[in-house]
């Protein structure tokens, strides 16, 4: 997850953003315009429920926690497979309610005084907040497994307090994004998780995405899908 936000100016360390979790949310969209021809409304159905997410990064420290409602359509059905793909825009705005975010760092090197220059942030009070979908969900109706690529756009900001350890406190506003999926973007259908029924999706998974994303802590994911007609 990342927060662009509103930086105040000081002359020491400053709020960063989180950016392994913007490369994450960025190469999503790009994997899946790659994938995604053209992806329209259908009266094929969709994939209807919630994603619980949470997850840390390293630079800066960071962990939040959110529960996603969202609506994925599905463009392709057939005796063999069934799959949602959708650009930005293609498929109803998710609504994410953000109960957590907390994010700290700490300069790697003294300033002029000698000291080590810090702040810390927090979500002022838990937030529902629209995001824009684009993604790739999967499923292989003969192996009996499915694969999921999601990143979620915010579009509206959400308040953070913050304290400076040399100016002390102060607030900016940042722009949420998320990603979750069963692999890093384009590499999700390496890795296949079962279902028993193709109407009714759940799982448990923690992606790691490792080298792909840069300081990126673990992705830990719940998601309870039902197709809908």
């Amino acid at each position: 997850m990342k927060v662009h936000s509103d930086q105040p100016q000081h002359n020491t360390t400053r709020p960063r953003d989180s950016v392994s979790r913007a490369h994450i949310v960025v190469m999503a969209v790009v994997a899946c315009a790659c994938v995604v021809a053209n992806a329209q409304s259908t009266d094929l159905g969709s994939y209807d429920g919630t994603i619980k997410v949470s997850g840390t990064g390293v630079d800066p420290e960071t962990s939040y926690r959110a529960v996603v409602k969202v609506s994925l359509p599905v463009t392709q059905r057939d005796a063999d497979s069934i799959s949602a793909e959708f650009l930005s825009g293609e498929a109803p705005d998710a609504i994410v309610l953000i109960s957590q975010w907390d994010e700290a760092h700490t300069e790697k090197s003294a300033g002029a005084d000698g000291k080590f220059a810090s702040y810390k942030c927090s979500l002022a009070a838990p937030m529902e907040v629209p995001m824009t979908p684009s993604g790739v969900l999967y499923l292989d109706l003969e192996k009996k497994t499915h694969s999921l690529s999601l990143s979620l756009l915010g579009t509206v900001a959400v308040d953070l307090n913050c304290v400076h350890s040399t100016s002390g406190a102060f607030k900016k506003k940042g722009g949420p994004a998320l990603y979750v999926g069963t692999g890093a973007p384009g590499m999700q259908n390496e890795t296949q998780l079962p279902f028993s029924d193709p109407a009714h999706l759940t799982a448990n998974y923690t992606l790691v995405t490792g080298a792909a994303a840069e300081n990126s802590g673990a992705i830990v994911q719940e998601w309870d899908l039902r197709l809908t007609q």
